[in-house]
């Protein structure tokens, strides 16, 4: 790949970000890699910020703006990538911004490895962080650099801390996702970004890591990623049936494990609204894979709640949930 000649399209999901996408959009447009086409696709926003994405387009020729009703994240990244040109797409989030040499760095990368997909650092923000405030923060995890297997990759795609299975800490190659006619599945409302990864990730024939931190990710108690519940996190279930039958064999102990602490956060959030309708499912499924969770994770708090669930969860929860806070001890392993 010549990536003097290469055209990078920068794919970013837009809903009721007005406070945000000033940040995210500016620091796309001051790359200094210069060849790239910012597709900022309206997910029937109501803020104003489908006039912010206006304005951008008319202030630079390389912003293309899509207008659609709100069909949500799945839909609004497909709209983009059904409107990308470039020959590596990237999807970022449109509170979060890019480093300024984030595509630059990254297409040297594939072009040096000849990959296909890459993985990079990252570092969460507040809401409140700027630019300057995290200048010299480091990234939120250490990770392996270089080629990688492909059993490594999807382990650490899989993996519930480090790179995990967000979308935007990745970078893709147009024929990879061609290739396999990939899309982001509109009926899953979680794991959606899991399951695309891994799609790619099993296609794909390089995959490079840098522990660069060229990604910053702003945790927003408001965004639409932290309001859960138990019906989205249930379209989890599908989307790990489904990476089961994707990926290699020496790679099902991974979905395995990742199936496992899924199905424990599903029965901690029914005894939690004390809605208990499916909870022999998921303690079926915590049952059949614990094991293979227990190896993956090595917080003794989390051994804690696996062993109860899948051994009584109807006395541990109650008891968990009173002493631990319920809800709030989401994922603070």
């Amino acid at each position: 790949m010549n990536t003097g000649d290469s055209l990078v399209s920068l794919i970013v999901p837009v809903y009721n970000v007005g406070n945000y996408l000033n940040v995210c959009v500016d620091s796309l447009l001051r790359q200094t890699y210069a060849n790239i086409q910012v597709i900022l696709v309206d997910d029937g926003s109501t803020d104003g910020s489908a006039d912010l994405c206006d304005a951008w387009a008319d202030k630079d020729s390389r912003v293309m703006v899509i207008h659609q009703a709100n069909n949500g994240v799945s839909m609004a990244r497909n709209a983009g990538i059904n409107a990308a040109e470039g020959d590596c797409l990237e999807f970022v989030d449109s509170d979060d911004w890019l480093e300024e040499g984030t595509v630059d760095g990254l297409l040297g990368l594939v072009r040096d490895k000849h990959a296909q997909m890459a993985i990079f650092n990252y570092r969460s923000v507040s809401a409140e962080d700027t630019l300057d405030t995290v200048r010299e923060q480091p990234a939120d995890y250490r990770i392996k650099e270089g080629i990688l297997s492909r059993r490594d990759v999807l382990d650490c795609i899989l993996a519930y801390s480090g790179v995990k299975g967000y979308v935007w800490n990745k970078f893709f190659s147009r024929t990879l996702i061609e290739q396999g006619d990939l899309q982001f599945d509109s009926n899953i409302s979680m794991c959606e970004d899991l399951l695309f990864n891994v799609e790619c990730a099993s296609l794909s024939t390089v995959t490079v890591s840098t522990n660069q931190c060229l990604y910053n990710y702003r945790s927003n108690p408001n965004s639409t990623s932290h309001k859960v519940d138990l019906k989205s996190l249930a379209t989890c279930l599908e989307a790990h049936e489904r990476m089961m039958s994707i990926v290699p064999q020496e790679s099902k102990s991974s979905v395995k494990a990742s199936y496992a602490i899924l199905a424990e956060e599903l029965l901690l959030r029914t005894y939690d609204v004390n809605d208990i309708t499916h909870c022999d499912e998921y303690r079926a499924i915590l049952r059949r894979y614990w094991w293979h969770a227990l190896k993956r994770q090595h917080s003794p708090r989390y051994w804690v709640r696996i062993l109860g669930g899948a051994l009584c969860p109807s006395l541990f929860y109650p008891v968990w949930n009173c002493m631990k806070g319920g809800l709030n001890d989401w994922r603070s392993y």
